[in-house]
């Protein structure tokens, strides 16, 4: 089957959410199975979602990972999202570009290999809840899953080999204060006035930091941003609680991340609040040996991801990299054809380089 056969049939299954993860998850084990590859399916007990690990060989040299879930059909489509549609040397289709292509391109790769006249073994990982939550990678960490020493992510990057990310810090804060009428405040118990002066400080420990600049990142310092305020009820009465919610892209965690602790707690001081970490990701950079072979093979200069991708979420040589253009979560999701082949031509390169 070419790439283009596999991404119909991988756009036909509806994946918002992970609805049809079992259905997902069956059809590549089956691709996988038949080629010879040992697959291993993990299900999570409180989501019902489950995993893939598909090996061939032992002694993995290079893993493919990708995600089987989509987001929700965005307002515009002009065709039928499930069901993969060619126009204009394009494929349209619902997770056509983030990202069933990739994972197409990883399949059809791994079909032209003649898996025989490997010399290192071949991992591929398949995972759900990308979109939302990172569930599915978190379970192979917590399954404590060996990922080889080169991971290639097959997100949708236009075939610029992505070679680092920010780190991200996020945070819920809980400001506390004491309700009265608006005409008889008690000092320091107003939750939004807490939270205020703690904002403050924050904004100018931001300032601080971008006084250590990282040229490696488009925008090339750490920020902040203040994503939700929540408090009081009524406009002549003070509040009780407040919560807010911040989160800091990261440059280099093992700097910057030591700095934003020590920052919150102090800015915290004498303001009634806590706080909760939700997410905690490091910062990451590829310097490998590797980089410049990604370079010279799709003629383009490796770049950070603007975002976090599950490359993110383990350690080792890492890179993102698929096919194009970059459509995720538009009306009218696509990639083109031509960018779909490449990306298999490429997969194949590198497998023969890594392991044979």
């Amino acid at each position: 089957m070419t790439a283009k056969d596999i991404l119909r049939d991988l756009v036909a299954i509806n994946t918002i959410a992970d609805k049809d993860n079992d259905l997902i998850m069956n059809y590549i084990e089956k691709h996988f199975a038949d080629l010879g590859f040992n697959v291993e399916r993990r299900k999570n007990h409180d989501t019902g979602k489950e995993v893939l690990t598909a090996k061939y060989g032992d002694d993995p040299a290079l893993g493919f990972l990708g995600h089987t879930d989509t987001v929700d059909i965005t307002a515009g489509w002009e065709t039928d999202p499930f069901t993969l549609t060619e126009k204009n040397g394009n494929l349209y289709g619902l997770g056509s570009c983030d990202m069933k292509g990739g994972l197409a391109a990883v399949m059809a790769a791994v079909s032209n290999i003649k898996l025989s006249e490997l010399k290192r073994g071949l991992a591929v990982y398949c995972t759900y809840d990308e979109e939302i939550m990172f569930n599915g990678v978190k379970d192979l960490i917590d399954a404590q899953t060996e990922f080889p020493p080169r991971v290639l992510v097959a997100e949708p990057t236009d075939l610029i080999p992505m070679i680092g990310s920010k780190g991200l810090l996020e945070y819920i804060f809980t400001f506390s204060g004491v309700t009265t009428h608006s005409s008889t405040p008690i000092d320091g118990k107003s939750s939004n006035k807490n939270a205020v002066r703690f904002l403050n400080r924050m904004m100018d420990f931001e300032e601080e930091l971008r006084k250590t600049p990282s040229p490696f990142f488009g925008v090339p310092y750490p920020t902040m941003n203040i994503g939700i305020i929540e408090g009081g009820t009524s406009i002549n009465k003070v509040p009780d609680k407040t919560t807010v919610y911040l989160d800091f892209r990261i440059c280099d965690s093992s700097r910057e991340y030591p700095l934003i602790r020590a920052a919150v707690d102090k800015a915290l001081e004498g303001l009634d609040g806590e706080y909760t970490i939700i997410n905690d990701i490091a910062s990451f950079q590829n310097n490998s040996d590797l980089v410049k072979y990604y370079e010279e093979r799709t003629g383009k200069k490796g770049q950070p991801f603007f975002g976090i991708t599950e490359a993110s979420f383990f350690e080792g040589d890492r890179v993102i990299l698929g096919p194009g253009p970059m459509t995720a979560h538009e009306a009218n999701e696509h990639i083109s054809e031509e960018s779909l082949n490449k990306t298999v031509d490429i997969y194949t390169d590198i497998i023969n380089k890594l392991c044979r």
